[in-house]
């Protein structure tokens, strides 16, 4: 896979896409990130058109429904993690109604998939799996709070670099220890 991204807080952009299939894959995520509870309509500015098409999902850091239980954690829990740093936490049922100060992250995510056959049942599987993986990386950085919390732009930028640096290196490495083709 190729990703393209454009940060630019408080929008991002991501796009991703498969050389192997040419034009037939295409991921775009587009994030904006506003001091809301969730009910602005059109965060992103988009047509009339696209806003007809697209379907609207709540992701709760704090339901634990997609968590299995042999993957839970509990220091990756937002009803039990409280930071120390900004004393946000633990959060209640009700914390997307009552939390000060809060944020959404309002993401639009399109998918396209152009294989006969396969193209609607890929697309599908694709913006579950999607949905999942955000809702988890959400929970997990709510609970990385006193990780990050209180960083300079130098320090935020440093700790991208790092973590750059090492995914890379841990790919290269699966790489290098992978023998079996078959």
């Amino acid at each position: 896979l190729h990703e393209e991204a454009w940060n630019g807080y408080p929008s991002c952009k991501t796009v991703t896409t498969s050389p192997w299939m040419k034009g037939d894959f295409k991921m775009v995520t587009e994030t904006m990130h506003l001091a809301d509870r969730g009910d602005t309509e059109n965060a992103l500015n988009k047509p009339s058109d696209i806003l007809a098409q697209r379907e609207v999902v709540f992701l709760d850091v704090a339901d634990e429904s997609i968590v299995s239980k042999s993957s839970y954690k509990k220091e990756e829990d937002p009803r039990v993690y409280k930071s120390q740093k900004t004393g946000r936490g633990p959060l209640a049922a009700d914390w997307a109604d009552t939390c000060e100060p809060i944020m959404t992250c309002y993401k639009m995510v399109s998918v396209e998939f152009k294989w006969w056959g396969l193209q609607t049942a890929v697309e599908a599987l694709i913006m579950s799996y999607t949905r999942k993986a955000m809702q988890l990386m959400h929970r997990q950085l709510f609970c990385d709070t006193d990780e990050w919390y209180g960083m300079t732009m130098d320090e935020l930028r440093k700790l991208e670099d790092e973590t750059t640096k090492n995914l890379l290196d841990k790919r290269h490495k699966q790489l290098e220890n992978k023998t079996d083709f078959s």
